[in-house]
């Protein structure tokens, strides 16, 4: 039977005997490969419990799963010949076989009574699975939970606004003026990642070292690492067109002429002339 060439490189992808790293774009046919790779296997003898498919994301674990669930039971219905080219088609070797048609149909079954089901996971699912199996060897509670992006979120929600609320209330309002809630909540992502993989106590110089940047660090730090000298000869150009232009730009104009050095008020006037108040302004720095 001929097949395209393409249709080639996915049947020499999914043959089991291989190992093989699948690079292509999307829609072009990886879920496919990896399907019918999973199929291959299971006619070829393999117990469902001894294979394990790894994906980055539960959304695209399903869809797996629906993927193989969905050819199995189709397998499981189809006439002898029709059966015999779908499984020539995926790269199954030999001539016509009966035996070969009726372990195919009998697949779908084998699937779904496999305990605990075939394992179509997520990373994150299957290292939560092995430190759950080894626990003390992991150092960690078998009755952990995984922590999703809602929950990191909501988290990240109920910090600031208990920070808001104590003694280090002026600290959220330093840090709000150079970003809206979500880049708080990003940088606070930011602090409890490097909290997790650096030992370090509360203090100020600490936790900036841990986030890449110098113990010293001030907001004039932060100005100059994106705000330099050669932008004050555009800001001065930019202030003279405007000048010739309406009444807004001219307002413009006249707040720009204002910015006459590399300091955080400057920044502060550029902000208040190119964004609105809606739009706050927001800066980020390496870690942050």
């Amino acid at each position: 039977m001929q097949i395209d060439p393409a249709r080639e490189s996915q049947v020499l992808a999914a043959h089991p005997a291989a190992s093989t790293w699948l690079s292509a774009n999307a829609g072009s046919g990886k879920t496919k490969v990896l399907t019918d790779r999973v199929a291959l296997l299971l006619l070829e003898g393999v117990a469902p419990e001894h294979i394990l498919c790894l994906t980055y994301t539960k959304a695209a674990a399903s869809e797996m799963q629906n993927r193989l669930f969905r050819l199995l039971g189709a397998w499981a219905m189809k006439e002898n010949d029709a059966l015999y080219e779908e499984l020539t088609q995926i790269g199954l070797d030999g001539s016509y076989n009966r035996e070969k048609l009726r372990q195919a149909r009998t697949l779908f079954a084998r699937a779904i009574e496999t305990p605990g089901g075939l394992k179509v996971q997520t990373i994150h699912s299957f290292c939560a699975s092995l430190l759950r199996r080894f626990p003390l060897e992991a150092g960690v509670s078998p009755d952990f939970m995984e922590i999703d992006e809602r929950k990191v979120k909501e988290l990240s929600l109920d910090i600031l606004e208990n920070l808001a609320g104590s003694q280090h209330a002026r600290l959220v309002k330093d840090l709000a003026r150079f970003g809206d809630e979500n880049s708080l909540e990003f940088l606070l992502a930011s602090l409890l990642r490097a909290r997790q993989y650096t030992a370090f106590e509360t203090s100020r110089g600490e936790i900036l070292e841990a986030l890449g940047l110098a113990r010293n660090f001030e907001d004039e730090n932060l100005v100059s690492s994106y705000f330099f000298d050669a932008d004050l000869l555009l800001v001065q150009k930019m202030s003279e067109v405007l000048q010739n232009g309406g009444k807004t730009d001219k307002l413009i104009a006249e707040t720009l002429s204002k910015v006459t050095d590399v300091s955080q008020k400057s920044l502060e006037l550029l902000q208040h002339a190119f964004l609105k108040k809606s739009a706050p302004f927001s800066i980020k720095v390496r870690g942050i």
